[in-house]
């Protein structure tokens, strides 16, 4: 990498068939709103092959699709393949997003970075209340208590080596894999991006410009379980509204 380049960026969604239409207008606010990446990385349950569609070949930007064991329990599924990311791509740094989440204004990733650090955010006061699965989890993991709240949603950036150390970090505290202790806790006591935050916060500090405001702050989050995209139509810029 030349002096005073950019880590290659890539964008990371884990997804499933029923955010088909989701996913297509996530991936057409990339391509009209996003610079600075090299592509985006799409993982799907296997169940959900053949029922997207053509969706990567409609995207006009740089897509790739893989498939990854089916799960009983998605959800469960969809955090345990976030910390797997790094198999599925080899960027220097892996920004994830989910398929509700969409870019409203022009963004570019160099937003992510400080110097040689990769802008993460958190939440110092306001997190999860006491007793709280997925405020605990990090602390229960790592068996030392957090004072900040790692619980932010995505968009998530972060190295890649941060992935390995977090799985090679379950091995050897909990002596198991990291989707048997994913079972272990159950999707309400398991978040995947607190973990994330926190191997990275522990173990990898200077990697990481720690700030309470998000990086990327052109990246909104709609609600898949009680929205649409038709439904949030109107309050998308026209870039967004028109046919793909």
């Amino acid at each position: 990498m030349a002096a005073g380049a950019l880590p290659t960026v890539d964008l990371f969604i884990r997804a499933y068939h029923r955010d088909r239409a989701w996913l297509a207008l996530a991936l057409r606010a990339i391509r009209v709103h996003l610079r600075g990446h090299r592509r985006v990385v799409v993982v799907l349950p296997s169940a959900s092959a053949g029922r997207m569609g053509d969706l990567a070949e409609q995207a006009g930007i740089d897509v790739a699709v893989h498939y990854c064991e089916n799960w009983a329990d998605d959800y469960l599924g969809q955090q345990v393949t976030k910390l797997h990311a790094d198999h599925y791509t080899d960027a220097d740094v892996i920004v994830h997003i989910d398929a509700d989440q969409l870019f409203l204004a022009p963004c570019d990733v160099a937003q992510l970075f400080d110097g040689a650090r990769v802008r993460v955010d958190y939440r110092a006061t306001g997190g999860r209340p006491p007793g709280d699965g997925w405020g605990s989890c990090a602390a229960d993991f790592f068996g030392q208590p957090l004072s900040w709240d790692l619980t932010v949603p995505p968009p998530l950036a972060l190295p890649r080596h941060v992935y390995v150390a977090l799985r090679a970090q379950c091995e050897q505290r909990h002596g198991v894999s990291m989707p048997a202790y994913a079972l272990q806790r159950g999707a309400d006591r398991f978040c995947e991006f607190a973990l994330l935050r926190a191997q990275a916060l522990l173990f990898a500090p200077d990697c990481c410009s720690w700030q309470e405001q998000h990086p990327l702050p052109q990246c909104h989050t709609f609600w898949s379980r009680r929205e649409t995209p038709a439904s949030i139509a109107a309050r998308l810029p026209p870039s967004l509204q028109c046919a793909p």
